[in-house]
């Protein structure tokens, strides 16, 4: 199974995250906090998602990337971008509701409007740093973004709300747990 990675480039304050391979849970708290990091400091305008090299994103990452826009709205920032040419990614995106809050675009026919985003950036694109997260930050991402997917749709609320119940009520850090033992 290919490692799925994310890389990102940025030109005039359009951030450029590209997915490939297979993305999944344990990549998420990385992203997240680079992501939450650009917000942060506000240097980002608008954010482009670039899904044409994915094979697979998990609900955790899709539930990021809506989380992902709400901040930027609030903050003022343009409509997220999404650009994806699998039509396996694109039908799970529809079925979720992301072509109704995001701006979604196929990889082989720009549209009338659409943004044009230049390759360039892809020349200088550096990878997300996504070491392996703790069992607390990995819950704690994999929440927010569960919480996000209800938010963006009844689809979302209807999958995805007994993910939140079961995330919210057990934890997935047992450290504490281990000093629990067999007597107990």
């Amino acid at each position: 199974m290919p490692e799925g990675h994310v890389t990102h480039a940025e030109k005039q304050g359009v951030h450029v995250l590209r997915y490939f391979d297979e993305v999944n849970f344990m990549l998420a708290p990385g992203i997240q906090r680079f992501v939450d990091h650009l917000i942060d400091v506000g240097s980002i305008s608008g954010m482009v998602f670039d899904l044409t090299c994915a094979k697979a994103l998990d609900s955790t990452n899709l539930g990021l990337m809506a989380r992902i826009n709400e901040r930027l709205l609030k903050v003022g920032a343009a409509n997220s971008v999404i650009i994806s040419g699998n039509e396996d990614i694109d039908v799970v995106l529809r079925s979720m509701g992301f072509d109704q809050t995001f701006d979604m675009f196929p990889s082989d026919e720009p549209s009338a409007g659409a943004p044009r985003v230049s390759v360039a950036p892809y020349a200088s694109a550096e990878p997300i740093e996504t070491d392996s997260p703790s069992a607390t930050d990995l819950r704690k991402t994999m929440l927010e973004a569960h919480r996000a997917l209800i938010r963006l749709s009844e689809a979302g609320r209807l999958e995805f709300e007994t993910v939140v119940q079961c995330l919210e009520r057990d934890p997935i850090d047992r450290s504490s747990d281990s000093s629990r033992s067999a007597t107990d």
